[in-house]
């Protein structure tokens, strides 16, 4: 018996041994093999193609430094966040730093880094920082302030920050963004813009974050600056001297890159004001039509038939990310692609078309779709993108030119760029003209609000099942369980 009890104790502690040797085993294998899930409806802690794409190109080590303590209220999303970041490339390092528990670090760092502002992020590479400040994560919905409540997150924007700080820091080339001026175009902050609705200064301030340098800049004399990797007209409402179409035409034969966003002029009288950019666009492929696009199946609440929100988008790399967005166009002239290099970006439904008769438009007339004219899907965002062609009438891998088109300016200006998809769209078409395809795309992820509603019986019935029905269920078990075992 002694030598049985024996046995069974050395394969008891056998037993436990190997037990315990098989959890290190799995706990370890499991800190260095792993699959992170993203449960949210909103795929917010999810990387997207374009951070994963650069990511991988990292070649140096870069530094995150967070300067957050954990009772802030994107503490969690940041630190997932960044988890994130740290799993896809081992050329990223993490590091938290607690203001309150670490005040000595922290001024010492801050000082090091120029950090000003409580709530940062610092990003690190060599000798060059770059930092994100909490204000920059969010968008935040202030509705709730005239019932005396306090502001909500919206959407959390920490990829699109941290992908762009990364960007800013490893990039060898910044594009430069030249606007043009001159002929009432929407304007940069800097240029007299302001921030009035035709002020470009949101677009401006996304363009820095997408590590692209901005200035504005004249073609009267006749001249486009020789370092300008993209040139941007918004909005013009004068026409245009012969000596700057030319110089626009010249521009793209040498391998330029330009944006046009062109607004229906109406005149009093229902006739359209040119701006003699419609007949260049003509001769390199995209038709700008005289009408005024409407859609009744993508009408906006409360505005005329001329306001339309905007979800069918062709494939392409300006396209990409704005799978379930929407755009919204105020007042927009259609479009159409002739040549073979235009591409269709956006465009109505099969039930929108482009409205000839202004006048009754202007009068506020109800319009129907008639012979005259022109028929949907009607196009208002065409990309154009000339390929050389060798001697032998091959393509080459060079390319001569690229050019967007939209029939409205007001998506870009302050007024409406934070609207819907429209942002999305803004970045991803000078990412595009600037050669960045693999750039563009990150959305702002919404924030799941989920709330909790319970009225006052079943606040009771879970006070009830709390406080009196669980300990006293634990105590019946007992009771039965103490008169089976005596009797």
């Amino acid at each position: 018996m002694r030598q049985q009890a024996i046995r069974y104790t050395i394969s008891g502690v056998v037993a436990v041994v190997l037990v315990i040797a098989l959890t290190v085993m799995v706990n370890w294998l499991s800190a260095r093999r792993f699959v992170r899930g993203d449960w949210t409806t909103t795929q917010i802690y999810s990387l997207s193609e374009k951070t994963e794409n650069i990511l991988s190109d990292l070649d140096d080590e870069i530094r995150v430094v967070v300067f957050m303590t954990p009772q802030t209220s994107m503490f969690d999303q940041v630190q997932e966040l960044l988890e994130r970041y740290n799993a896809a490339s081992d050329k990223i390092t993490v590091e938290h730093i607690d203001p309150e528990r670490e005040p000595l670090k922290t001024t010492a760092l801050a000082e090091q880094f120029g950090v000003e502002v409580a709530n940062t992020v610092v990003f690190i590479y060599g000798d060059r920082t770059k930092y994100v400040t909490s204000d920059q994560m969010a968008e935040m919905d202030y509705s709730g302030a005239q019932y005396g409540q306090g502001p909500t997150m919206r959407a959390f924007k920490g990829e699109e920050q941290f992908t762009s700080a990364i960007l800013s820091l490893v990039a060898p080339d910044v594009p430069k963004i030249y606007f043009v001026t001159g002929h009432g175009e929407a304007a940069l902050a800097g240029a007299g813009g302001g921030a009035s609705d035709r002020s470009l200064r949101i677009l401006e301030e996304a363009l820095k974050r997408e590590n692209m340098e901005t200035a504005d800049t004249t073609l009267l004399s006749g001249e486009v600056p020789d370092d300008a990797d993209v040139l941007a007209i918004i909005g013009p409402t004068r026409a245009y001297t012969e000596a700057e179409i030319e110089a626009l035409g010249a521009y793209l034969d040498r391998g330029g890159r330009l944006l046009l966003a062109l607004d229906p002029l109406i005149e009093p009288g229902g006739t359209m004001r040119p701006t003699r950019l419609e007949k260049m666009l003509g001769e390199r492929g995209v038709t700008v039509h005289d009408d005024l696009v409407v859609d009744p199946t993508r009408r906006l609440p409360f505005y005329d038939l001329s306001a339309v929100y905007l979800e069918d988008f062709p494939t392409h790399p300006v396209t990409r990310g704005l799978e379930g967005f929407a755009v919204l166009f105020t007042v927009s002239r259609s479009l159409v692609a002739e040549g073979d290099g235009a591409s269709v970006l956006v465009q109505t439904s099969d039930e929108g078309w482009g409205e000839t008769d202004l006048g009754m438009l202007l009068r506020g007339d109800p319009v129907a779709f008639d012979d005259a004219d022109n028929p949907g899907p009607a196009a208002v965002g065409i990309a154009v993108e000339e390929l050389a062609v060798a001697a032998d009438d091959e393509v080459t891998e060079a390319v001569d030119y690229r050019f967007v088109v939209f029939g409205d300016s007001d998506f870009l200006t302050d007024l409406d760029i934070s609207n819907a998809g429209n942002a999305v769209l803004a970045a991803n078409t000078f990412n595009w003209l600037a050669a960045r395809e693999d750039l563009v795309g990150i959305p702002p992820r919404d924030v799941e609000q989920v709330s909790l509603f319970l009225s006052q019986q079943q606040m009771r019935n879970l006070a009830l099942l709390v406080l009196l029905g669980m300990p006293g269920a634990a105590i019946i078990a007992g009771i039965l369980v103490w008169r089976r075992r005596r009797h």
